[in-house]
């Protein structure tokens, strides 16, 4: 089972108590993947792929209307690998109550979304039910809700939006995708949905691949280190063994003779180890001012003149 459909999963299990959070819940459902079909024997249908968001959905609606009557149907594909599963809301009185409670919600003034956060909490878990998948985070990063409709999507970016998050919507074959791509802001949005199990799972994947990266970052620059020492030795040996073939290192100074010798003896060594090992201790930068003496004794050697 992907992360995504486990987040659902979990998502179908957490039901709201108060009488306001389950009509908004329901409503983005209906407005997501819903109809009000027929003329004369009306009735209004909630869709979803899902038998545990159906059972769901009849759950949250026998709990508003313990005498409403309902329907389940279920549809499979041809080839028998998809299912549609429909809970549909029978008769005219019905469905217009159960419409009209979607129509009377309260709105914050001026703006297209629920006036109260807890609604607003549960209008996005309907949301992410419908229309929500999340990547596994052993990938990347990413929740998204998709729609066709331009209205419906600017509503849920603006609801998402009203808890301080930073939703971005982009057109993607047809659709509009409102989305998530930050690890933190994901985690914000699982909570506000009350995927807690989910979340848990998420920041734990997070945090090993945080140290995992942190390791490789380390490594490579320790790494990184180690060959430009080497290098660096090899330049400074290949300098000492011109100078010891012309003239020979008995007739440098013999601050320069010691550091030259340290060199040889010590070809894998940093600058700070070699100055450990002079005798008095010398810093890293006297024993790197010595051996760039010795290179330029090395390239006057060569004909090349003192280096720049």
């Amino acid at each position: 089972m992907s992360f995504s459909d486990e987040t659902r999963n979990e998502l179908t299990r957490v039901i709201p108590t108060a009488r306001c959070c389950r009509i908004a819940e329901l409503s983005a459902v209906y407005e997501l993947d819903g109809f009000l079909l027929g003329r004369r024997e009306q009735y209004l249908d909630f869709n979803n792929s899902s038998p545990l968001v159906a059972r769901k959905i009849l759950l949250l609606l026998r709990g508003l209307y313990p005498h409403l009557p309902t329907q389940v149907l279920v549809k499979k594909s041809r080839s028998r690998r998809t299912q549609m599963c429909t809970v549909r809301v029978l008769g005219v009185n019905a469905t217009a109550k159960v419409y009209r409670d979607f129509k009377e919600q309260s709105l914050v003034d001026g703006g297209d979304y629920l006036r109260k956060k807890c609604c607003r909490r549960a209008y996005i878990r309907g949301a992410f039910l419908s229309r929500g998948s999340i990547t596994n985070p052993e990938k990347t990063y990413h929740l998204e809700i998709s729609t066709e409709q331009t209205r419906l999507a600017v509503k849920i970016l603006h609801t998402i939006n009203s808890f301080g998050l930073d939703a971005g919507i982009t057109p993607r074959k047809g659709n509009l995708v409102i989305y998530l791509k930050d690890a933190d802001q994901i985690v914000t949005l699982l909570n506000l949905m009350g995927a807690h199990s989910a979340l848990l799972e998420f920041e734990n994947v997070r945090v090993l691949k945080d140290m995992r990266n942190q390791v490789n970052r380390l490594v490579n620059c320790e790494t990184a280190n180690v060959d430009k020492t080497v290098r660096a030795a090899m330049d400074q040996i290949r300098d000492i063994e011109l100078i010891d073939e012309i003239v020979g290192l008995d007739e440098l100074p013999p601050k320069l003779y010691e550091v030259a010798k340290l060199r040889l003896e010590n070809p894998y060594s940093s600058l700070k180890e070699l100055g450990e090992l002079m005798v008095p201790p010398m810093s890293k930068s006297g024993v790197n001012y010595r051996i760039r003496q010795l290179r330029e004794k090395a390239r006057q050697l060569e004909g090349l003149g003192p280096i720049s």
